[in-house]
């Protein structure tokens, strides 16, 4: 499908996405232990319900062997590690297919969107899939939530507008669009105080390499809070952060879809982690 630059995307599918991993890449090569897919239509989500998850949703969720030790931190997080992946499959072949053939199912176009996804789960989704020498299919697309949710919340927020070059890769390819428009929103809950944020890290320019690392600041957790004024049941878990994930967009349907719509970027044009 063709990016027409001059108006949003119109996106038949969102597909909310989380996946857990050995740990930061501040030590290694991070490598999935876990991912989680849910699938909405476009038009269930903007008739969806605050704290509601739609009736008709499609998931896939599925456990990996890391191939690698699991660091004592992220075993604390998520409560896995390399004994109870022991008898699961690697990220091999097989697991690309799952997921290609889920996506391939949904309506199209399609959207994957994550939480600091551009920074943390789309490269290294990218890079395990480019290990396989596989690649999804150029129609499908992606989002990050954290940006979003922050310029739904704080429409005063001046976002980075090289975050195109931050993300993508430099090679030629069809369908990239040439610029990203921001179109600031408001969260129906504005009297919600907002945490302090903290320790917001500066992004440097003129090193456009992928940093894969979890952000400290404005955490799911926190965006969910904001929404409903009380923390997620469940954290560092993939399928309950996705549906964390769901159920924060779609308290404000309308204008969440409109910001993803103006907003993706191709998923082949990320740029991989390692």
């Amino acid at each position: 499908m063709s990016c027409n630059l001059d108006s949003p995307q119109m996106y038949n599918s969102l597909v909310f996405f989380d996946l857990e991993t050995t740990g930061l890449p501040s030590f290694h090569c991070p490598k999935i232990t876990e991912l989680s897919f849910c699938a909405v239509e476009r038009h269930q989500f903007l008739n969806g319900q605050p704290k509601e998850i739609p009736r008709v949703t499609n998931r896939l969720n599925l456990c990996i062997y890391p191939s690698r030790l699991v660091d004592p931190e992220a075993t604390n997080k998520t409560k896995l590690d390399n004994y109870n992946l022991e008898h699961q499959s690697r990220f091999d072949e097989d697991v690309f297919n799952l997921i290609y053939s889920f996506l391939n199912r949904l309506k199209k176009p399609i959207c994957l969107i994550a939480h600091n996804g551009y920074k943390f789960d789309f490269p290294i989704l990218r890079s395990e899939i480019a290990k396989l020498g596989k690649e999804l299919p150029g129609e499908i697309f992606c989002a990050d939530s954290l940006n979003i949710f922050r310029k739904l919340q704080d429409p005063s927020t001046i976002f980075n507008m090289d975050l195109a070059s931050q993300i993508v890769t430099t090679e030629p390819t069809n369908n990239i669009p040439a610029s990203i428009n921001f179109n600031p929103f408001q969260l129906i809950n504005e009297k919600t105080p907002e945490k302090k944020k903290l320790g917001e890290q500066h992004v440097n320019r003129n090193n456009p390499q992928p940093k894969c690392r979890k952000r400290l600041t404005f955490r799911l957790e926190d965006v969910y809070e904001k929404v409903y004024g009380e923390r997620p049941p469940v954290s560092h878990e993939a399928e309950a952060d996705v549906i964390a994930l769901l159920l924060s967009a779609i308290a404000t349907p309308t204008e969440f879809l409109n910001a993803i719509d103006s907003e993706s970027v191709p998923f082949v044009n990320i740029k991989k982690c390692w």
